[in-house]
């Protein structure tokens, strides 16, 4: 089978060190990671299709990880994460994430 190489932004590096205390988001977060890396963009939602930028949703705790795949490397880049505020919310950091992306 094959597994996908993860490869983390600085942003959600940063969100991972403060999970240090949080011990269940620690493993709902792992969780997610793991069935990223086993199915790639399988895994989540495609919200861009230009870009090949996906949404993985959780509702309990509401959470949302969002992350691109590369199709030249296979690779898989991991963005960030959020708790689900708002659609507003939403909208700004899948904005922000197209800006990222395209450069």
């Amino acid at each position: 089978m094959k597994r996908y190489n993860l490869v983390f932004d600085e942003v959600i590096l940063k969100q991972l060190r403060s999970l240090g205390k949080d011990k269940n988001l620690r493993d709902l977060i792992s969780k997610i990671l793991d069935k990223i890396e086993e199915l790639g963009p399988y895994a989540g939602y495609l919200i861009d299709s230009r870009l090949h930028i996906y949404e993985v949703k959780r509702k309990s705790p509401p959470i949302r990880l969002y992350f691109k795949h590369d199709l030249l490397t296979g690779e898989v880049y991991i963005f960030e994460y959020e708790m689900k505020t708002s659609s507003k919310k939403q909208k700004e950091t899948i904005s922000k994430l197209k800006r990222k992306s395209e450069t």
